[in-house]
């Protein structure tokens, strides 16, 4: 259970588990883009696959294990604006967590290819030849929602290092644990 201090073990498990999951499929899918036709290429494509499906599936256990606890206060409280900035980009971060993989899935159905996860096959949503007249469209619209997902991430640290740094709460340390002073 969470402490009134830190969050417990599985939370913290769960943020840090997911933000390395989150990393190694972003980068894996930039790399990719730069290489040629082949092995490698292909190897990336199905680890951004398998770690976009893992971060959806452990998106949801997240959400599951935020409405069943009580989260720790920072100490010194946030005023209503901070309070109201940070769930804001707390709800986007879950939203974009849970549409890009969905998108992902969609759009490589839409283009005729089964997505597997962990050797099972995913039931399919688009289930007709209709769905390439929208696989472009939700190609876009997956990559779009990357590149804003990286901004979100980046404004997240950002915002950690802020309350850490300068305005000098708690906010990290529940995150963190005894690893920061």
């Amino acid at each position: 259970m969470n402490t009134s201090r830190q969050f417990d073990r599985v939370w913290r498990s769960l943020h840090w588990g997911m933000a390395l999951f989150m990393t190694v499929l972003l980068v894996a899918i930039e790399v990719k883009g730069g290489l040629p036709k082949g092995v490698a290429k292909t190897l990336l494509t199905e680890i951004h696959k398998q770690l976009g499906v893992l971060v959806f599936l452990l998106c949801w256990g997240r959400i599951f294990w935020r409405f069943t606890r009580r989260l720790p206060p920072i100490t010194p409280a946030l005023g209503r604006l901070q309070t109201g900035i940070s769930h804001v980009s707390h709800l986007l971060l879950y939203v974009v967590m849970l549409v890009m993989p969905a998108l992902g899935v969609l759009f490589q159905q839409a283009r005729g290819n089964s997505v597997n996860f962990l050797g099972w096959t995913l039931p399919w949503i688009m289930n007709d030849d209709s769905g390439m007249q929208y696989a472009k469209t939700l190609k876009d619209l997956h990559e779009t929602l990357g590149n804003m997902f990286i901004w979100l991430i980046v404004l997240h640290g950002a915002a950690a290092l802020y309350h850490h740094w300068i305005r000098r709460d708690d906010t990290l340390k529940r995150m963190l644990g005894s690893w920061v002073r």
